[in-house]
């Protein structure tokens, strides 16, 4: 399936820059539940959407006008709370390699596999008792790290989709990410305010910072291994590992609690996201200058592009798409 949407605002960015470049409506296939945009190089323009019953694997093209392009879909018999897209997935090869990992609400991991032909795959992969708030490959493709209201951070082996080591928490797992040039070395962020960094192949933890307040969602800054982020009762955190006694800095972002943060990969911009109060704001990360800020209904969930400053949003059974300009 091949669509070509309408070109909106993509003219008029620099005037109206709170109305998205482009939105699609992807009724047919029923209601978001997730996206998620490659977070590699050589499939970066490839996303994950999530519905009810099924995942469909697209390829965008941001040319002129946006192209969107169905490569492949799978069932996905369970409601799928989380996705991630492995390294392994390739379109340049013959056959072509799709892999990914999801979360249902049975509280198991799935790892799907497909060629384009018949020959998909998958396997559970079982050990959480609750519901999986956050899942991660490393960018390594050595590992997969799942967290889960059930108090617990698990680390698998993509080699043999066997459970390696189990992390125990002081309270649920909320999000959690890699290194993004270590994959030994990992950030677990819990429901309490802590978020800890593990080292994976000793399998101890090597340091903490803890806010005192109840978080909602952390990340890891794609391009400076020092800076992470956390959003807590609403304030956004900016947290130095060299200095990480306190927070480098923090600006009230919302009165409700609850949501998601995410830096873009290739610029100083931070995205958050609330269901709560039905609006997403990009800031600048050093300046905390605000570059977006949007009123929605019923968004799901964002992702970045890795190389553009796209940033798409999925509300309903729409997706957005924002192209935030750095400065």
């Amino acid at each position: 399936m091949d669509i070509s949407l309408n070109r909106t605002n993509i003219d008029a960015f620099g005037e109206s820059p709170h109305q998205p470049c482009y939105s699609m409506n992807l009724a047919e296939h029923g209601e978001i539940l997730s996206i998620h945009y490659s977070p590699y190089d050589w499939s970066q323009d490839i996303m994950l959407i999530v519905f009810s019953n099924k995942v469909l694997v697209v390829q965008l093209d941001h040319q002129d006008s946006l192209k969107f392009d169905v490569i492949a879909e799978f069932q996905h018999n369970v409601i799928c709370t989380n996705i991630y897209l492995s390294a392994e997935t390739a379109l340049n090869i013959v056959p072509v390699n799709i892999q990914f990992c999801t979360a249902g609400v049975d509280f198991k991991l799935r790892i799907f596999k497909g060629n384009l032909s018949d020959d998909n795959t998958c396997q559970e992969l079982i050990g959480h008792t609750s519901y999986i708030n956050d899942l991660n490959y490393d960018p390594e493709n050595i590992y997969i790290v799942s967290v889960s209201d059930d108090h617990t951070a698990r680390i698998w082996t993509v080699a043999d989709n066997k459970q390696l080591a189990v992390f125990n928490l002081t309270s649920p797992g909320m999000s959690t990410c890699w290194h993004k040039d270590d994959s030994s070395k990992l950030l677990i962020a819990e429901k309490v305010g802590i978020i800890r960094f593990y080292n994976v192949t000793k399998q101890k933890p090597i340091l903490s910072f803890d806010y005192g307040k109840p978080l909602a969602s952390a990340n890891w800054a794609p391009f400076d291994s020092q800076l992470v982020a956390s959003l807590q009762m609403g304030e956004l955190l900016l947290w130095d590992m060299t200095r990480c006694s306190r927070p480098i800095q923090n600006k009230l972002m919302y009165t409700e609690g609850g949501g998601e943060v995410k830096f873009s990969p290739g610029t100083e911009l931070i995205a958050i996201l609330n269901k709560l109060e039905n609006s997403m704001k990009v800031v600048h990360v050093q300046t905390q200058r605000e570059r977006l800020s949007v009123k929605l209904s019923l968004p799901s969930n964002l992702t970045w592009h890795l190389r553009i400053p796209i940033i798409c949003v999925s509300e309903g059974d729409k997706l957005h798409f924002w192209k935030v300009v750095p400065k």
